[in-house]
């Protein structure tokens, strides 16, 4: 009752009556309702069950007449933009269409679910009204209290974000503590996008061994920005920059400065479904190391190019988000990277998903390993970034979903 009370105080509930449907006024009736197959990560399906009493709803794409696919994207002050895409099967295959929605950074769940439901209700008018359950439907439209639009962003569309975070353990014979703070200021409109972050990262770890005390500390700083100018729906141009220190990286400093360039094969304004990028970067890179390196440098300029590809396709079948990117150093080509990172989740058929994720990197591009052996003890404790030429890591398997396709009762008990 206090959540039904509470949704009801936001302005979304809906316009049937549950203690006639308690009193069997209303029949749970799988031909008479419309199927509904909702795909969405943030839609509680607790809360979107008790509210869309009017539709039954599916486990399974095919066996819905409505497929609601839902497509999520940041925007520019930490919100989310929720794209609603209505496609229509069976008898109503004849409507798709699509609603959007942005829920601020600061909404509560229960907010967030009411506008999304709300967006999901009108969403399915067109389809009720093909029902015997239309004529039921009530719309209540209160123009006197629509606030009339006055633009006015005292922060001119900046958007800024402190994070600080601590954490510490211990034992008898080990003690670890850190400490990481960051701020990002950004600014974000149609034309230009400028993101900056500043941050830092502290790591101590003391080891006891035999009353003889190991201490590794590991300090991370970085300053980065990045300026994009959108020159029409799709290239973009660029600056990045970034300047930054790592004991881990044997970097006492280094900054880089360069421009870049975008293009996207589909229009950024499909970028919630489908993204195809390719971008070049060109950058000057300065470094000062804290060791020799085992090239006999303590300083030196490099420039490097870059190219990377993008693809992210958000479908009803699943979701592909893949990059790869090439770089190397002009003074030696053989001084290169390839990097891939692969996220992968297809439907295969009825209640199995297959997904993947894997980042591979191939490097030959180490010129900050410091000359000399490393110590066993600064290996053992992870103080100094070892030579390699392979980093991989991923993560493969399956998913199946079974059981019955057409339980809408909600029970919360204990």
């Amino acid at each position: 009752m206090l959540l039904l009370s509470l949704i009801s105080s936001i302005g979304y509930s809906q316009n049937v009556n549950l203690e006639k449907i308690n009193d069997g006024l209303f029949t749970d009736s799988l031909n008479s309702k419309i199927k509904i197959y909702l795909d969405c990560d943030d839609c509680n399906a607790s809360f979107f069950r008790r509210n869309l009493v009017y539709s039954d709803f599916v486990r399974d794409t095919k066996l819905a007449d409505i497929h609601v696919f839902v497509t999520e994207q940041r925007t520019a002050a930490n919100g989310t933009e929720y794209g609603f895409n209505f496609i229509g099967q069976n008898q109503y295959s004849d409507i798709q269409y699509k609603l959007k929605t942005v829920s601020p950074q600061d909404e509560t769940d229960l907010l967030k679910w009411g506008r999304l439901l709300k967006i999901v209700d009108a969403g399915l008018l067109p389809y009720l009204s093909r029902t015997p359950d239309f004529s039921g439907v009530r719309i209540e439209h209160d123009a006197a209290n629509i606030p009339k639009m006055v633009f006015d962003d005292p922060w001119d569309f900046w958007v800024f974000r402190l994070d600080f975070g601590t954490n510490f353990s211990g034992e008898k014979s080990k003690k670890e503590y850190s400490l990481n703070t960051s701020l990002r200021a950004d600014r974000i409109t149609d034309v230009y996008k400028f993101k900056s972050e500043l941050a830092y990262d502290l790591d101590k770890e003391i080891y006891n061994d035999d009353d003889e005390v190991f201490t590794s500390v590991k300090r991370e700083s970085e300053f980065n920005a990045r300026l994009i100018y959108s020159l029409n729906s799709r290239w973009s141009v660029g600056v990045f920059g970034k300047l930054y220190s790592s004991t881990y990286l044997n970097l006492n400093k280094a900054f880089n400065l360069g421009p870049a360039i975008e293009y996207n094969i589909f229009p950024w304004d499909r970028s919630d479904s489908k993204v195809f990028t390719v971008s070049y970067i060109v950058r000057p890179n300065y470094y000062s190391y804290n060791q020799e390196t085992l090239f006999a440098q303590m300083e030196e300029w490099r420039t490097t190019e870059a190219l990377k590809l993008s693809l992210l396709l958000r479908q009803p079948w699943g979701a592909i988000e893949n990059t790869i990117e090439g770089s190397h150093f002009f003074h030696d080509f053989s001084k290169n990277r390839l990097s891939l990172e692969s996220e992968t989740s297809v439907r295969v058929l009825k209640g199995l998903f297959f997904f993947m994720e894997v980042e591979t990197d191939l490097s030959h591009d180490q010129l900050y390993l410091p000359a000399g052996d490393i110590t066993r003890e600064a290996v053992l404790l992870q103080q100094n970034k070892l030579a390699t030429n392979f980093e991989m890591s991923g993560k493969l398997g399956v998913r199946y979903t079974f059981g019955s396709n057409f339980n809408n009762i909600v029970n919360q008990r204990l």
